[in-house]
């Protein structure tokens, strides 16, 4: 699929999204109740996506208790009490970082105030995102996973390769 015809199906995807109707078994059976609510914080769009990684995972045949997490937490980082990460966040993130990276990074700079906090988040949603996980009594394991589910070059892990395969591949 071409890089043009993934961002359309993507956009018509977050457009439409659907949350499974198991959705509440999933959290029940996975995440604490504080996790849970941090899960439920997130718009419906990612939620439905943290729930299609998760899915994917699982159809993989992870069992790893912290992979599994990690797989419905890696973008808790996009909210926070004060702002979240929009559409129109998501689009010009996407566009700076090909276009003008140096222009993301300055926008994403913390502390962001006003405007700019939904582009800090959108960019630095990994780190922030472990760090509301230790918050919320994540094992060291999945924050780290969390942390790292965007980094390139990719470290030598094999589960943060399939978390970064399921996180791809769910959007």
């Amino acid at each position: 699929m071409s890089a043009i015809a993934y961002r359309v199906r993507q956009g018509i995807t977050a457009l439409r999204p659907r949350v499974p109707a198991c959705r509440d078994t999933i959290l029940a059976s996975t995440l604490t109740p504080r996790q849970a609510g941090a899960f439920l914080a997130l718009p419906i769009h990612d939620q439905a996506h943290l729930c299609r990684t998760f899915d994917i995972l699982r159809t993989d045949g992870v069992k790893d208790p912290d992979l599994l997490r990690a797989g419905l937490l890696h973008d808790i980082g996009k909210v926070d009490g004060a702002s979240r990460v929009q559409l129109h966040h998501r689009v010009t993130r996407v566009l700076l970082r090909r276009l003008a990276p140096r222009l993301l990074q300055r926008l994403a700079r913390t502390p962001a105030p006003g405007w700019r906090r939904g582009f800090s988040l959108a960019v630095n949603h990994p780190g922030l995102g472990a760090e509301q996980a230790a918050r919320l009594g994540c094992s060291p394991r999945t924050c780290w996973l969390i942390a790292h589910h965007e980094t390139t070059p990719v470290p030598d892990d094999p589960d943060l390769r399939r978390l970064m395969a399921a996180d791809h591949a769910a959007r």
